[in-house]
């Protein structure tokens, strides 16, 4: 790899969320699409200019300007723009941190309400003209930056169903900025709480998808789930938009954020939850997920975000997954099914089930779960049957399971840890 195709890397697995936030506000709502695309195009020229011309001081706010550029031609050509008196300034992406206490514009940040550019485009793009399941989708590709692959599988839905979610969410948010008599606006104010939950979710999905990457390999899976997680607490303490539910989420996070390190092994192979060392769990991630978690319980009833995070919590503290408190978390389960009565939850309280002493009834679970699960959460439920039997002593039929797990598994690392399993059960019957 080149120099100057090292720096591009480099400064997009550390910018590009902010490049294409700033770029939403200065285009507006209903550009998002062309943002990214015209990112892209900078790339592109980045890759072309840069090896004869040397690295910019200022890699990011090249690129921004770069961008901005193309698209504001692409929109001057098709009539649809009028220039900003900002079109000029210099794009400083560098100091954007001490940029980000400046107030802004109604076409920036939150009305200066929030001063995180990625938050803002998170909010702009749950927006509620939009079905939930796009808001969703949209921002979260637009966060990640992530492939349609990956990203369909923490959705659990198909490729070709996502890109369709995309190309209808740009539609609706393309409708909505044309429809709107003073142009495009960031929300504020009594816009952002009904807002909230569909961030919360973004920036879960976001984190568990850079958990994965980072289980398979993936370097830049650990600084989404950094990202994602700076983005939880900075939601739950910010005034505008803070909640208990918020501060569930941070909990969430930190919680599974601790238990990164013991995720993968010395060779970056991912380990299961039964097999990590948990003296190499990240203590003090432990004590702040507590603290939010505390902080949380301010809240008048339960989300789904606090029964998430009170299981997160359950494992953190419990010294062993034999000592784990089964019949607690299954409980939590419970209620969770009460409010969201999905494949994943139901899925999770099966196996909760089965490690509390009661594979039959988990066994029961997973059949009625059968018919409609989606294609992604097919491995997991094979060896989620898998460890039932196994706790039934039906040495052989675990065994099968997980040899079939292994086959349906989306990666070869999965696949990989399932087989280590397979091998292990074997060697020590």
């Amino acid at each position: 790899m080149s120099d100057a195709a090292a720096a591009l890397r480099e400064v997009l697995q550390a910018s590009r969320r902010r490049i294409v936030a700033r770029l939403g506000g200065r285009l507006g709502l209903g550009h998002l699409a062309l943002a990214d695309d015209a990112l892209q195009v900078a790339c592109l020229r980045a890759l072309s200019a840069w090896p004869a011309g040397g690295v910019p001081q200022n890699p990011a706010g090249w690129l921004f300007r770069v961008a901005l550029n193309e698209a504001l031609d692409t929109l001057r050509v098709a009539g649809r723009h009028q220039p900003w008196p900002e079109d000029d300034e210099p794009a400083d992406l560098a100091s954007d941190r001490a940029a980000d206490t400046r107030g802004a514009g109604p076409e920036g940040r939150l009305a200066g309400e929030l001063g995180d550019d990625e938050l803002v485009l998170l909010f702009a793009c749950c927006h509620p003209a939009l079905p939930a399941a796009q808001q969703v989708a949209l921002a979260l590709r637009l966060l990640t930056a992530l492939e349609l692959a990956p990203i369909a599988q923490v959705l659990l839905c198909t490729e070709a169903a996502l890109a369709q979610r995309l190309a209808r969410a740009r539609e609706g948010l393309a409708a909505v900025a044309r429809a709107a008599p003073a142009g495009w606006h960031a929300p504020s104010g009594a816009e952002l709480p009904p807002r909230r939950e569909a961030v919360l979710t973004v920036l879960s999905l976001a984190f568990h998808a850079g958990a994965r990457a980072r289980s398979r390999g993936q370097p830049a899976g650990a600084a989404l789930c950094w990202e994602a997680l700076r983005l939880a607490r900075a939601l739950a303490a910010h005034p505008a938009v803070a909640h208990p539910d918020a501060d569930a989420l941070a909990a969430l996070l930190l919680l599974h954020g601790a238990r990164l390190t013991g995720a993968v092994d010395d060779e970056g192979l991912p380990v299961p939850l039964a097999g990590q060392a948990r003296d190499r769990w990240d203590a003090g991630l432990v004590r702040l997920g507590l603290a939010h978690l505390q902080a949380a319980q301010r809240a008048g009833r339960l989300s789904r975000w606090h029964l998430l995070a009170a299981v997160a919590a359950e494992h953190a503290v419990a010294p062993s997954v034999a000592a784990t408190r089964w019949p607690v978390i299954v409980r939590c389960y419970e209620t969770l099914l009460q409010l969201d009565d999905t494949a994943a939850p139901r899925l999770a309280h099966a196996i909760a089930l089965a490690e509390a002493g009661d594979a039959a009834a988990a066994l029961l679970r997973l059949d009625a779960l059968q018919p409609t699960l989606p294609a992604a959460l097919a491995a997991h439920a094979l060896a989620a049957r898998a460890r039932a039997h196994e706790r039934q002593g039906r040495l052989d039929e675990a065994l099968r399971l997980l040899h079939a797990a292994a086959d349906a598994a989306p990666h070869a690392a999965d696949a990989g840890m399932l087989r280590r399993r397979a091998q292990a059960l074997a060697a020590g019957r």
